[in-house]
């Protein structure tokens, strides 16, 4: 199935797809999660987020959380990133996060357009940057808007 006209493409932030992985089939990150592998909502990458993707899954903790074996948790990853666009991103600035990991993803939701979908919207505040125009959304508020 293809994403409709008026879902935008998003930046899944880790925390989101750990909690999706979890499969809590009531929670609003497991419904951004299918949506993606249902090809509903489209996902944008780069090379630097697909590493994250599947590093942190393969975490014992991580892998205890979401009751994934190291199969599971490699397929699902696996399965994301094939559905995902893969975008390069060549800026003559860099976001200037207070956590540097965060930067990646503002650099592919600039890059494509794309909503970053998180948890953690205080992650993605800086004072000393303005926001040129990346939108942060929780999960539920994604879902509230675009589906």
């Amino acid at each position: 199935m293809d994403a409709p006209d008026h879902t935008p493409p998003i930046v899944l932030d880790t925390n989101v797809l750990v909690a999706g992985a979890c499969r809590h089939e009531a929670s609003h990150a497991y419904q951004i999660l299918m949506g993606v592998l249902r090809g509903q909502i489209p996902l944008m990458l780069n090379q630097t987020i697909a590493l994250e993707y599947q590093d942190v899954p393969q975490r014992p903790r991580i892998r205890h959380l979401t009751g994934l074996n190291h199969q599971q948790s490699e397929e699902l990853i696996t399965e994301l990133i094939a559905l995902s666009r893969n975008v390069q991103t060549y800026f003559s600035w860099r976001p200037n996060l207070a956590d540097e990991s965060d930067n990646k993803f503002v650099e592919v939701a600039l890059h494509t357009g794309a909503v970053i979908v998180t948890y953690n919207h205080r992650d993605y505040q800086a004072g000393s940057i303005p926001q040129h125009g990346w939108h942060v959304m929780s999960p539920r508020e994604f879902i509230v808007r675009h589906l």
